[in-house]
Formats: structure tokens, C-alpha cells, sequence
């Protein structure tokens, strides 16, 4: 009984050797007692039945990537995968079973260095038929190495260099993962491929997206796709998924990084989050979507204007605002998209020192396309400062200066108010410009009118649209509105002067003396007003001028002449224009 027991255990055991020798190794039926072989060396095997699985056993001394071929063979069907010892497949891949078919099945995956297992089994009609197949192994740190299905396990990559990778079924995605050290621009790559497409996109590792891209397929396509995103120091993550027919398609993947504090940094979506930036230096942004807005903020030192600019460029426009906190709007900029367009547009608004707000916004075929943003500040207290479009909020004005502003849109109006220290003439003053057309009027707390000019539009229009009328002292404001649709967002430039009233001939003497000096003396004049000399009653030449240091001044002349005749003289009082001349006469010299 025991010789027959024998017999049979000896027979069992040489039909299980029998099965599973193979040409060139040992082949078992689970990964744990998987035969190792080598890479970059061909081996066949056969599988004895239909459910039948052969196992083998690869390690990798270093990073690379692993590219598994099998054999094809017409009426027959094997199915390959690269796995690990849990049994989670990293890529797969089946024979063409066709009738011509004679080429290898090729699928390829990055791995870092370990032990890996390739299972080979029956998938149509391979069972008794024998099948050869190869792993190879190619050195490298710069393929994707699976799992890399998430941000926790993303690969670490170095920026300017290029990644190979590949999507190896429906639900598979590669994360990539890599650190600025400063804030800057970062740009992703992707490769377009005929008939495949990828989509890729920068996050953080809260999952927020900053930018993202869809490779072109298209039959002349060529060169990389390409996005890039302002963002601060720190550390990102790259997506790339399947879109369209690149399962198991290598792609080429890089990232791009420009140190730069003149780059948006997304995400800047609200003026919680805006960047600061600096006065008089030029930024770049991109509005990533369709409902993306860009916020920055910047602080002024001091009152003065602030010319806004967006770089024109043709077929995309934006629209920039200037706000405050709250997101009320002092000015609007559209930059230009005609077909022919260059250089920037730009729009002027006067502010109070402080914190204020731009806006960016896509316009037309923006999305994610870059714009130049630059707010330049001018420091000056003779700017319109918004909001002024009430008498509360009017804005002070000094007599005999110019001052510019602009209205924001249509019903816009810009105040200022103003004292007369004595009773004259007061004259409006406005620039004029071809095509544009401003009212201007002088009215008090009530509403009544005073004064009132409107600019001329012609074509030829040159100088200034002016205004007089006699006024009693008192405090006035003066009103700016513009009068068609084509001055919103135009600068104007506007003065209200008060004339100084004429000397009287009682407070000025003058002396025509022989052998000396002649002398022009005045009288009851107010400290700091100045005083002048003429030979002519109009335009002729200034014979003396000197500011009163008290309540009179001397002026000498060094020859009025010998014979009798008359001197002209003025006085400027503080804010005010030049008075009238009064005619003076002298003796001739005794």
C-alpha cells in the first residue's frame, strides 16, 4: 500500500513539475512564489488551461521606467500587468488576436525602485499556446512613478524639466508635486499629440485650482499647450488626466517658474485675498475662467492723481476698475481689442491718500490670455478727488490754480468749493478739446447760479472757454459736468481766479528825481501782495516789481525820464489774478 501511495505522489508531483517548467525558468501560480527574472531579457512561457496564471518577479535597483512587451499572435489573446505584491496593477495591456497581426503589444509605466510582479494570463483562446514577452528597464528620475493617484502620493519633480507619464485606465490620474521659493510665474506644458488629449491643472493641496489647459489633437498639431499662473512662494500640485483617447498614450509634462514679484498671485478673487502691489510698476495677470476676477491693492502716500492702464492688444479686451472696500467705483477702464490697436489704454482719476482697490476683469476673448496692469501716481493736491458729486463731499479748491479731474460716466459730476475773500471779478476758466463738450457753472448752497460756461467741440477748438462775473465775497461752488457721452473718462483741466482789485491813484506816489534814483511809493497794501510797474496801460514793460513786506513798498526805477509823464501800476493780492493798472502821473525833473 505504501509502494502504491508512492507511485501515485511521485506521478502527481512529476505532472505539476511537467506543467509548470518553462523554456527559460520556473513560472507559479500566485506573485508570492513568483520566479525572478531579469529586464531587458526576452522569456516565453505557456499557460496549461484556461484559468491558468503565470506569475514573475522584477526588481528594480533604481527610478525608471518599465516598459512590458508581449508577443501577438492571430486567434489568441493574452492579457499582461505590472503589479505590486498587493495585487494593485500599475499598467495592463492585451494582444491584438487579428489575422495579421505580428508586432508586440507594448505598455509602459514610470516606477521608483522596489520589487514588482508581471502576471500573465488567458484572456481568448491562449491556453497550450506558447507566449513570449520582455521587460525592460530604462534608468531615469524623470517618468512618472505610479501610484501617484493623489496629492499624498504625488511624485516630486524639479521645474524646467521634462516628465513622461502615462494614463493607464479611465479612473486613473498622476499628481505631480513641486516648491517655489519666492513668489513668481509658474507655467505648465503639456505636449499635443495627434488623436490624444490631455488635461492638466496647478493646484494647492487643498484642491484649489489656479490654472488649467486641455491639450489640441488636432491633424496639424504641434508643440506643447501651454498655461501659467502668478502665485506666491510655496508648495503646488500639477493634475493630469485623460480628456480624450490617451489611455495608455505617453505624455511629456514640464513646469515653468520665473521669480518675480510683478506677477498676479491667484488666488485673488476678492478684495480680502488682493494682492498689493506698488505704485508705478508694471504687473501681469491672467483671468483664468469665464467668471475669474483679479483684485489688487495699492495705498497713496499723499493726495494725487492716478493714471490707470491696461496694455491694448487686439482681439481680447478688459475692463479694470478702481474701487474701495466696500466697492464703490471711482473710475472704469476698457482696454482697446481693434485689429490695428498698440500701446495702452489709460484713465485718470484723482484720489484721497489711502487704500483702494483695481479690479480686473475678461471683457472679450480674454480667458486666459496675459494683460499688463500698471496704476501710476502723480502726487498733487490739484487732482479731483472722488467721491465729490455733492456739496458735502466737494472738494477744496484754492483760487487762481488749475485743477483736473474727469467724470467716471454719464452722470457723474465733480464739486469744488471755494472762498472769495472780497468782492471782484471772477472768471471761470475751462480747457477746451475737440469732440468733448463740459458744462461749468459758480452756484451757492442753494442752487442758484452765478456764473456758467460751456466748452466748444469743433474740430479746430484750441484754448481755454472762460466766464466773468462780478461776485460779492462769500463761499461758492463750482460744478463740472459733462455735457455729451464723449467726455466721460476724458481729462479736464479748470482754474476760478478772483481779480485783484485796481490800486486807487490816492495810495500810489511817484517821485521823478534829478541826480538820483526815481521812487514809485505804495501804500495801504496787505502784507504779501505784489506789486508792479508798468510804462504802457497795456502789455509795454515791467519797470519794477516787489512784494510788500508790510503795508507800503518802494520801488526804484532808475530813470522814469526828464520830462512829466505816467507809470502804470498793479497789485496781485494772494490767490488772486493781477488787478487793472492805475495810471500814476510824475513831474518832470526839477
Amino acid at each position: 500500500m505504501n509502494n502504491i501511495f508512492r507511485k501515485v505522489f511521485f506521478t502527481i508531483i512529476t505532472l505539476f513539475i511537467f506543467f509548470i517548467i518553462k523554456q527559460n525558468h520556473f513560472v507559479y501560480a500566485d506573485a508570492a512564489d513568483a520566479a525572478l527574472i531579469n529586464v531587458n531579457q526576452r522569456y516565453s512561457g505557456e499557460l496549461t488551461s484556461f484559468d491558468d496564471t503565470d506569475y514573475y518577479k522584477v526588481i528594480l535597483e533604481e527610478d525608471g521606467n518599465v516598459t512590458l512587451s508581449i508577443k501577438q499572435k492571430s486567434d489568441t489573446t493574452w492579457y499582461g500587468s505590472i503589479e505590486n505584491s498587493n495585487g494593485d496593477v500599475y499598467e495592463d495591456i492585451k494582444t491584438d488576436s487579428s489575422g495579421m497581426v505580428s508586432e508586440d503589444a507594448v505598455t509602459q509605466v514610470g516606477l521608483p525602485k522596489g520589487t514588482y510582479y508581471i502576471k500573465i494570463n488567458n484572456y481568448y483562446n491562449a491556453d497550450g499556446i506558447p507566449y513570449e514577452f520582455s521587460v525592460n528597464f530604462t534608468k531615469s528620475s524623470t517618468y512618472e512613478k505610479e501610484m501617484n493617484n493623489d496629492v499624498t502620493s504625488a511624485n516630486d519633480i524639479q521645474t524646467y524639466q521634462t516628465y513622461i507619464g502615462s494614463i493607464n485606465n479611465y479612473n486613473d490620474m498622476d499628481f505631480y508635486k513641486f516648491t517655489i521659493p519666492k513668489d513668481g510665474n509658474v507655467s505648465l506644458a503639456i505636449k499635443n499629440k495627434l488623436e490624444s488629449r490631455w488635461e492638466g491643472h496647478i493646484q494647492d493641496s487643498q484642491g484649489n485650482i489656479y490654472e488649467e489647459l486641455s491639450t489640441d489633437n488636432s491633424g496639424s498639431v504641434d508643440g506643447n499647450t501651454t498655461t501659467e499662473v502668478g502665485l506666491p512662494q510655496g508648495t503646488y500640485y500639477i493634475k493630469v488626466d485623460d480628456y480624450y483617447s490617451a489611455e495608455n498614450i505617453p505624455y511629456e509634462m514640464s513646469v515653468g517658474y520665473t521669480e518675480s514679484n510683478n506677477y498676479e498671485k491667484e488666488n485673488n478673487n476678492n478684495v480680502t485675498a488682493a494682492n498689493t502691489i506698488n505704485l508705478n510698476q508694471l504687473y501681469n495677470g491672467r483671468i483664468n475662467k469665464y467668471n475669474d476676477k483679479d483684485f489688487y491693492t495699492f495705498t497713496l502716500p499723499s493726495d494725487g492723481n492716478v493714471a490707470l492702464s491696461l496694455k491694448n492688444m487686439p482681439g481680447s479686451s478688459w475692463t479694470a476698475t478702481i474701487q474701495n472696500s466696500k466697492g464703490e467705483t471711482y473710475q472704469n477702464l476698457n482696454s482697446d481689442d481693434s485689429e490695428l490697436v498698440k500701446g495702452n489704454s489709460v484713465v485718470n482719476t484723482g484720489l484721497a491718500k489711502g487704500t483702494y482697490y483695481i479690479r480686473v476683469e475678461g471683457d472679450y476673448h480674454s480667458e486666459d490670455k496675459t494683460y499688463d496692469l500698471k496704476a501710476k501716481f502723480t502726487k498733487s493736491n490739484n487732482y479731483e478727488k472722488e467721491f465729490n458729486n455733492s456739496l458735502s463731499a466737494a472738494n477744496k479748491m484754492k483760487l487762481n490754480q488749475k485743477y483736473y479731474g474727469s467724470e467716471n460716466d454719464y452722470e457723474d459730476k465733480d464739486i469744488y468749493k471755494f472762498t472769495l475773500p472780497s468782492d471782484g471779478k471772477v472768471t471761470i476758466k475751462m480747457k477746451q478739446k475737440a469732440g468733448i463738450k463740459w458744462d461749468a457753472n459758480i452756484q451757492n448752497r442753494s442752487g442758484h447760479t452765478y456764473s456758467t460756461l460751456t466748452t466748444d467741440d469743433r474740430e479746430i477748438v484750441s484754448g481755454y472757454a472762460t466766464s466773468n462775473k462780478k461776485m460779492k465775497k462769500g463761499t461758492y461752488y463750482l460744478v463740472v459736468n459733462n455735457y455729451n457721452y464723449n467726455a466721460v473718462n476724458v481729462p479736464y483741466e479748470v482754474s476760478v481766479s478772483l481779480k485783484s482789485n485796481p490800486l486807487k491813484t490816492s495810495q500810489i506816489k511817484a517821485a521823478n528825481n534829478k541826480g538820483k534814483k526815481d521812487k514809485i511809493t505804495v501804500k495801504s497794501l496787505s502784507k504779501g501782495d505784489t506789486v508792479k510797474v508798468y510804462n504802457a496801460s497795456k502789455k509795454g514793460t515791467v519797470l519794477a516789481t516787489k512784494k510788500a513786506s508790510g503795508s507800503s513798498v518802494n520801488l526804484s526805477i532808475k530813470q522814469l525820464g526828464k520830462k512829466a509823464g505816467k507809470v502804470y501800476v498793479t497789485v496781485t493780492r494772494s490767490g488772486m489774478t493781477e488787478s487793472s493798472r492805475t495810471a500814476v502821473s510824475y513831474k518832470a525833473e526839477k
